[in-house]
């Protein structure tokens, strides 16, 4: 049994209060060294403050999906083809009016599909347990990249438990900001917004995972710097991983669920090599002495082309700052940092008579003034 197995089992003799997850590949057969704990709370603490409650407005649910997202819960409750157990056999809870209902005691499940950087919008009900309190109280969770990271998920309605386990927590993390919770009879909307943590090829942590949450309609995880991944008592230090499947928890709870989807965020493209690199022209201090001057547009203002050290430089009066320019020849420049180029028109006796600015589409012209 593995380290991290053997916290889970650990947690499940003990009737854990929290997050045991999905089964994870990244457990590891040697014990290793703790992940940094947010700074200024022991995981758990009950002193912990509590975030202020704040009344979320009146939303209409279920929210319809964008054209892009992968439906894996539909708004009726269908969808449980999308899923299994962890085992890999099919998913073992059932769809009952018009939701996706845990099977107390049969365990999670988590999606066919593996996703990486992810927005999830999830709607969850709690079950009607109003004998229970604490961590008991309707206990689920919401976990991304095969259990590494958990959203919790519990009626916390007159029921007050550790604020780094209540519901919209990033578990045994960060508290949400603000209590958005809707009394348990009320549907509840998640909206998750989650980047991995990125590896060298080596497997070194070069940026930790990120996690925004809003909680029907409010805020209340800000783009939160994960310090390891979550799991009850203790987080766990990283390890390489390239993303995973979407899990929900069994927690001896018939929490409801509905309306799950998912879009894939991909990363920015990148420009192709040698982009942006500008052969600069070796002008003589005669050549950039006539380019500097003030010209007047022709839609009215002025541009300002100016020394710039050894070089040149633009200013204009509706923004701070000189941006560097290139000069590519004695009548061709180039902005260092923008697409924005001038062409240099000269008269007869090679000085200026007209600059034309080229960016996004448009031309400015302007004239020495």
């Amino acid at each position: 049994m593995t380290v991290r197995s053997s916290v889970l089992a650990l947690a499940a003799l003990l009737g854990a209060c929290s997050s045991s997850a999905p089964t994870s590949p990244m457990a590891t057969e040697t014990a290793r060294p703790h992940a940094p704990a947010p700074p200024g709370w022991l995981q758990h603490d009950m002193d912990r403050p509590q975030p202020p409650r704040v009344e979320p407005a009146d939303g209409a649910l279920p929210v319809a999906p964008p054209s892009d997202a992968v439906v894996l819960i539909g708004p009726d409750g269908s969808g449980l083809g999308n899923w299994e157990a962890d085992s890999g056999d099919p998913a073992p809870w059932r769809v009952e009016d018009g939701a996706l209902v845990v099977e107390p005691g049969t365990g999670g499940i988590r999606s066919k599909e593996s996703f990486g950087d992810v927005q999830v919008h999830i709607e969850w009900k709690p079950a009607a347990e109003p004998e229970k309190d604490g961590q008991n109280r309707s206990n689920s969770g919401l976990f991304l990249a095969d259990g590494r990271y958990e959203v919790q998920i519990l009626d916390v309605w007159d029921n007050r438990t550790y604020a780094d386990g209540r519901a919209a927590a990033i578990y045994g993390q960060f508290p949400p900001l603000f209590d958005a919770t809707r009394p348990p009879d009320e549907w509840q909307a998640y909206d998750v917004y989650f980047r991995l943590p990125r590896f060298s090829d080596g497997g070194e942590l070069l940026e930790e995972a990120r996690m925004t949450v809003v909680h029907n309609g409010v805020l209340v995880q800000n783009n939160e710097v994960l310090p390891g991944t979550t799991i009850w008592l203790e987080s766990l230090p990283y390890e390489p991983h390239d993303g995973g499947r979407i899990g929900l928890q069994d927690h001896g709870s018939p929490t409801r669920f509905r309306n799950l989807w998912v879009r894939r965020i991909p990363e920015r493209e990148a420009p192709p090599a040698g982009y942006a690199r500008f052969d600069a022209a070796d002008l003589t201090d005669a050549e950039r002495d006539r380019l500097v001057g003030r010209y007047a547009r022709e839609e009215g203002g002025f541009f300002v082309i100016e020394r710039l050290g050894d070089g040149l430089g633009l200013s204009m009066p509706w923004r701070s700052g000189v941006l560097p320019i290139v000069p590519l020849s004695p009548t061709e420049l180039q902005l260092q940092n923008t697409a924005g180029r001038f062409d240099v028109t000269l008269d007869a006796a090679g000085a200026v008579s007209e600059i034309a600015f080229t960016m996004g589409g448009a031309t400015y012209r302007a004239t020495p003034e």
